[in-house]
């Protein structure tokens, strides 16, 4: 398979989260007071990680193993919200973001949580994590990826993943590509960084050619956050 150099677009996604969107993103990660607009993302992107949170916890309870030995990789961290959420279940996570400034961000969230323990914390390249993980969640980083390189990564991740894939994706809809030629008509203190939005059909291809079954995809729409949740699971596992 052709390896697509995506090292520009990456370097400019980490200047972006490790300055300016690391503002933004941290305030709507949090819960302190943000404009309307982002509210509607807060509740978007909260909603999206309950529902993986339970499908997390439902596959692992039929894994029939203690979940501290659940490993799990938390491909873009971000301020390490659901790395937390696992943790406290008692899982053992790898939590991984391009960003120093998230990364720093969610390395003190879980030390005043007293989950430093059952994370470890690395800044880089989701790509270039090595091993195979029980579970792999990689949420709200897609989106920012366009074909062919959304693709690349989606099937790395697919090679990390030894039961589970949890991942979200813009999902391909006109309404969604008006709404966000819309936004860019706002103010840039409310703007996202640009949305790369797929075709379903692409996703379920690129699964598949890694393994990996398709169990359940589940539109999360609140305002500007519009996203689908894809559950994958690795057969006979």
């Amino acid at each position: 398979m052709e390896v697509i150099d995506s090292t520009q677009h990456k370097q400019q996604l980490q200047e972006y989260f490790n300055g300016a969107g690391f503002q933004r993103w941290s305030a709507i990660y949090g819960d302190g007071e943000v404009s309307r607009v982002r509210r509607t993302i807060r509740a978007g992107h909260s909603r999206m990680l309950a529902l993986a949170e339970t499908w997390a916890l439902d596959r692992t309870g039929q894994m029939s193993r203690p979940l501290d030995t659940v490993q799990v990789l938390d491909a873009g961290c971000g301020t390490g919200v659901f790395s937390l959420m696992l943790a406290q279940h008692g899982m053992q996570v790898t939590a991984v973001d391009i960003a120093p400034q998230m990364l720093a961000a969610a390395a003190k969230r879980a030390s005043v949580a007293g989950l430093t323990h059952r994370i470890t914390f690395i800044a880089g390249d989701v790509e270039q994590v090595g091993g195979t993980f029980d579970l792999v969640a990689c949420f709200d980083v897609l989106i920012h990826y366009p074909q062919p390189v959304f693709g690349q990564i989606l099937g790395r991740l697919a090679q990390r993943t030894g039961h589970m894939l949890l991942f979200t994706y813009a999902p391909y809809e006109p309404l969604l590509a008006a709404m966000h030629w819309i936004g860019g008509f706002f103010p840039h203190a409310h703007r996202r960084t640009d949305i790369q939005m797929i075709r379903e059909a692409s996703v379920r291809q690129t699964l598949e050619a890694h393994g990996l079954d398709v169990q359940q995809i589940v539109p999360i729409r609140s305002g500007f956050y519009h996203v689908n949740l894809v559950q994958a699971l690795r057969p006979d596992t």
